[in-house]
């Protein structure tokens, strides 16, 4: 009886993951996991997940089988995602002549499609910033005479008898960019749904994508490594922070209105401990893209933080998945960012065959 009602007491502090009204959405992991190619996991339920041992003592499980899909390719590749639709894309110039088209795996139907090539002038699809049901991009290749914004979008031929397709454009803008993809240090999507914020270089950007007007807001730079994410009920954004690598926290979103200023904007720490990674723990190559600690964003102040750990320099030796599903709040008292209820780790064996890639994970 007591233990009944101790996991009623967790589950009424932590916020519900599941709606009549909604679709139940589900943890993505992508990992190169077999010597074929990629493959693309999908994890248990999050209730489930919550509902099970917390605080990292169940030891290691092997990810659900079978995976959701499996790409065979000997290419590097890389993803992206927006609305249900996780994109798979071939990385250019590495062992692929001719590229083949990008690969759009819905996880509403379960369907695969084809979709466009990733454009010549972006890396991959890895640095793609998901605003609406749009992927952005700004061009990527180094050496390339002008910088640009590129959107990935459902565009409808003109036929009579449209269907919707995904095609790649620019979009049209008074200006280049003052900035170079390969050069983004971090960026958020402001709570108006179209303004991305971007640190560059050594300054800040508000990049509207309605009409690829690019603001300079000034030399400061937000304190995140990579996306930060919107949360409402925080009125902030959150993130991993950029020199403390695997670190959460939060700072207010800025405002649009905004004048150029020196100031960073105010960040909050997470001071609890989240982090499985030790010092000893062998370290991924210098050549990573992306990096072996990431956050995914749950919605209602919930995240699941992602750590891919070596388990040696020896990649037959395989690594482990850490996944720590969380919530945030603050503090009534002093204001301080905290955990707000009973956080729950998952751990995953798994093999791993490419040097270059550690994982991707969305939340859909």
């Amino acid at each position: 009886m007591g233990g009944t009602s101790k996991r009623r007491r967790r589950n009424d502090d932590y916020p519900k993951l599941r709606s009549s009204q909604q679709r139940k959405k589900h943890l993505y992991l992508a990992l190169d996991d077999w010597n074929g190619g990629y493959s693309i996991h999908r994890l248990d339920d999050a209730d489930d997940i919550l509902d099970g041992d917390s605080g990292g003592g169940g030891g290691e499980e092997e990810l659900p089988e079978p995976a959701a899909i499996r790409i065979a390719s000997r290419c590097d590749m890389s993803f992206a995602a927006v609305g249900s639709n996780i994109f798979i894309g071939t990385n250019r110039g590495r062992n692929c002549a001719p590229p083949p088209p990008t690969l759009v795996y819905d996880t509403k139907t379960a369907a695969i499609s084809a979709g466009p090539l990733v454009p010549e002038c972006i890396h991959d699809l890895g640095a793609a910033m998901a605003v609406g049901e749009n992927l952005y991009a700004p061009t990527t290749v180094p050496f390339i005479m002008s910088t640009s914004l590129q959107v990935l979008s459902m565009e409808e031929p003109w036929d009579p008898n449209p269907t919707k397709e995904w095609s790649w454009n620019t979009v049209p803008s008074p200006s280049e960019l003052p900035f170079n993809g390969i050069d983004i240090i971090a960026y958020a999507v402001h709570r108006d749904g179209r303004t991305i914020f971007i640190s560059a270089g050594g300054c800040t950007y508000a990049l509207d994508t309605s009409n690829g007007v690019c603001k300079e807001l000034g030399e400061w730079l937000l304190p995140f490594r990579g996306q930060a994410f919107f949360d409402s009920g925080l009125d902030a954004w959150v993130g991993l922070h950029r020199e403390h690598d695997g670190r959460v926290c939060c700072c207010p979103a800025t405002s649009l209105s905004v004048t150029t200023t020196q100031q960073p904007a105010e960040c909050r720490m997470l001071m609890e401990k989240l982090l499985r990674r030790s010092d000893e723990d062998p370290k991924h190559w210098s050549g990573l893209r992306g990096k072996a600690t990431s956050l995914t964003y749950m919605g209602d102040s919930r995240f699941a933080l992602f750590e891919n750990i070596l388990r040696s320099g020896d990649l037959d030796d395989g690594c482990v998945i850490h996944v720590t599903l969380f919530a945030l709040k603050y503090n009534h008292n002093n204001g301080e960012l905290k955990t707000k209820a009973r956080r729950a780790t998952r751990s995953y064996a798994v093999s791993k065959h490419n040097r270059m890639f550690s994982h991707a994970a969305f939340w859909m």
